[in-house]
């Protein structure tokens, strides 16, 4: 049994419990097999003798970390947050946890994945951020699966979820078109970026089947100040647009201050703004 200021083990919990020391262990592996009163006994004599299981040296010994790390370029977008608590609480029903890394642009990635590596991590998940296909064979190399999320590149060996943007552009086009706007204005988001491609390709696709053609463009590149910016420069023209398609929502909510407090334009009642 462990003296006052002795780090508590396993073997004293297995002692406590009067259980083997792998019972132990799989009690605090998340999906190992354990009966019931096995594991009451282990967790009452943990509590007991303050034992807390050291996850990173099982992932060492085990070579499973059940970590996922999370890549992000930014959290300023309420789309995020949100899709990041469901990511999550899902991942914690299976056992895993995440770990968030932040990679505001291609240099920062390189650094950041080495970083990810070390925690033995056993996948990643890449929110709106880019991967070379160099980065992508060291993951590989290392047995870590990747999947990008809110990004498709233009290579079949990277898997990733996004929406079909493309449809979604040229739904946005007859929405608008069937309300009526004739005079349709899209602010871009960044062009490196295949959502920000696809959604424009989309919205042109739609206009022109409705045989109009896009009324005026101008880049936002997913910023809040280019987004104001863009706007001003789009209804500084001697006709203005009835309609803005924004390429995400978090632009489009800062188009439509501009719209209503700087210009005291009605939305939708002057300009109908689709994010």
């Amino acid at each position: 049994m462990s003296g006052i200021g002795e780090k508590v083990t396993s073997i004293d919990v297995a002692e406590r419990a009067g259980v083997s020391q792998s019972a132990v262990s799989r009690v605090f592996t998340p999906g190992a097999s354990v009966s019931k009163q096995t594991a009451d006994k282990v967790r009452k004599a943990a509590s007991e003798l303050g034992y807390r299981p050291n996850i990173l040296a099982r992932a060492m010994s085990t070579g499973r970390s059940r970590i996922i790390g999370l890549v992000l370029a930014y959290l300023d977008n309420h789309f995020y947050p949100d899709a990041l608590e469901k990511l999550s609480h899902s991942l914690q029903e299976q056992g895993y946890h995440d770990l968030m890394f932040f990679a505001s642009n291609a240099s920062d990635i390189d650094s950041v994945l080495e970083e990810i590596l070390a925690y033995q991590v056993d996948g990643i998940v890449m929110a709106s951020v880019g991967m070379s296909s160099e980065l992508s064979e060291r993951c590989e190399a290392a047995g870590v699966p990747v999947v990008l999320f809110n990004r498709l590149q233009d290579d079949e060996r990277f898997s990733g979820v996004a929406s079909d943007n493309l449809a979604g552009g040229r739904l946005v086009a007859e929405f608008l078109y069937r309300g009526g706007h004739r005079r349709i204005a899209h602010i871009a988001g960044w062009p490196g970026a295949m959502t920000a491609r696809d959604r424009e390709a989309g919205l042109l696709a739609g206009l022109q089947e409705a045989g109009l053609l896009l009324h005026g463009r101008a880049l936002g590149n997913y910023r809040l100040d280019e987004a104001r910016a863009a706007t001003r420069t789009l209804f500084a023209r001697p006709t203005p647009p009835d309609a803005i398609f924004v390429a995400n929502d978090h632009m489009a909510f800062a188009v439509m201050d501009v719209l209503r407090h700087e210009m005291g334009l009605d939305v939708p009642g002057d300009v109908s703004v689709v994010g």
